[in-house]
């Protein structure tokens, strides 16, 4: 008889496979970003943000993809604009209204029009 251990199950189901990529120009694709990304590895899913724009996750299959992307691609040219690829923070939710508040702030601050 097998039995599975709750807390490593658990464990296994918290890995970090999702990397925060910003400072995207507003007219980019999930398909420029999947042309990037794929490159580190099997990409799982892709949320590009649109109100506000300019940024997007990343989620790969395996948590090793991701820190490959953050290694590999931070700071270099993502739809020709130098693009930050960091790590989320565990609670995506969370990172998502953070996040969105410090965009909404750096426009208002840069005086772009639009309705956010």
């Amino acid at each position: 008889m097998s039995t599975t251990n709750p807390s490593r199950k658990r464990k296994r189901n918290c890995e970090n496979r999702q990397v925060y990529v910003g400072n995207l120009p507003f007219d980019a694709t999930e398909k420029e970003l999947h042309d990037v990304f794929s490159v580190m590895g099997p990409i799982k899913n892709i949320w590009l943000a649109r109100k506000p724009p300019g940024f997007a996750f990343v989620t790969f299959k395996r948590t090793v993809h991701a820190y490959d992307a953050v290694k590999y691609l931070n700071g270099t040219k993502i739809c020709n604009l130098e693009a930050k690829v960091e790590m989320c923070e565990v609670d995506f939710q969370e990172d998502l209204k953070r996040r969105t508040e410090e965009n909404k702030k750096k426009l208002k601050d840069s005086n772009v029009q639009g309705t956010y």
